[in-house]
């Protein structure tokens, strides 16, 4: 039988995990500066040589990867911490929360959000089929599939409890180009065909309906931290409203926005 204190990480592995964290903290830190987050960036910070720091990774991939995942965690966390201000029981104000906490933390972390959100794919790589369309830096490998999971199943999670609940209504098969369900439906190990399948037979229609709710998030987010609209309009958060009432209101939430747009940061 084993012990509970096997189980226990060894004073190596403590600090092995601790060279981890720092090696992630000085990482970030110099990515939010406006640095060069490179082997030989982080190793400078630490007061290692390069070669001293292959012993924790074994190049520029994996250390994107490790604090790709980070950052992921750390997104996902914010949007729980304002999903779980209010209750299970009303999804529409859990989803609302967790879709303003992500404007918040993109806004207030540019720099980890061009990172993770928006760097576009190295020249000649295989596409990856991301869970979300733009979802992810495709150079970070495992690290971005962790975190990127992570993310899915958080909205994933609270998608399917609001639909649930409210029984918006969705597109049916007919409705949407064949392309598109084809491409859902065809391989067994696409996250897509997972998550329709949560749906039963509303699926591929309530699955539309999610990707049309992420893209205009992820536009509407993605257009304020890139500056590229009027600065009053970032700055009053009006437009980002404009948008969340827009996907609620494709997902039956109409009727309930004087309420939530409080929760979107409409002021009192």
């Amino acid at each position: 039988m084993t012990s509970a204190a096997s189980t226990e990480p060894t004073r190596r592995e403590r600090q092995r995990q601790a060279t981890y964290d720092e090696i992630v903290e000085v990482a970030r830190s110099l990515l939010r500066g406006g640095g060069e987050m490179s082997l030989r960036a982080v190793a400078g910070e630490m007061g290692l040589t390069p070669p001293a720091l292959y012993r924790y990774l074994d190049g520029a991939s994996a250390l994107e990867a490790l604090v790709t995942r980070q950052i992921f965690v750390d997104v996902v966390a914010a949007m729980a911490r304002a999903r779980d201000q209010h209750p299970v029981e009303d999804p529409a104000a859990q989803i609302v929360a967790a879709a303003t906490a992500f404007r918040t933390w993109a806004l207030g972390n540019p720099a980890e959000f061009r990172m993770v959100f928006a760097s576009p794919p190295v020249p000649g790589d295989a596409p990856h089929e991301h869970s979300f369309p733009l979802l992810a830096n495709t150079q970070a490998g495992e690290g971005c599939a962790e975190g990127e999971s992570l993310f899915t199943d958080f909205f994933g999670e609270l998608f399917y409890r609001l639909w649930d609940q409210v029984r918006f209504p969705a597109p049916s098969r007919v409705e949407l180009e064949p392309g598109v369900v084809a491409r859902w439906e065809s391989a067994e190990d696409s996250p897509k065909r997972g998550l329709a399948e949560m749906f039963g037979e509303h699926g591929v229609g309530v699955l539309w309906l999610f990707e049309l709710a992420w893209a205009r998030l992820y536009g509407i987010v993605t257009l304020e931290v890139f500056g590229h609209m009027d600065p009053q309009l970032t700055e009053s958060g009006a437009l980002f409203r404009a948008t969340i009432l827009e996907i609620g209101t494709s997902l039956g939430l109409a009727g309930d926005w004087e309420r939530l747009r409080v929760i979107a940061g409409y002021p009192h």
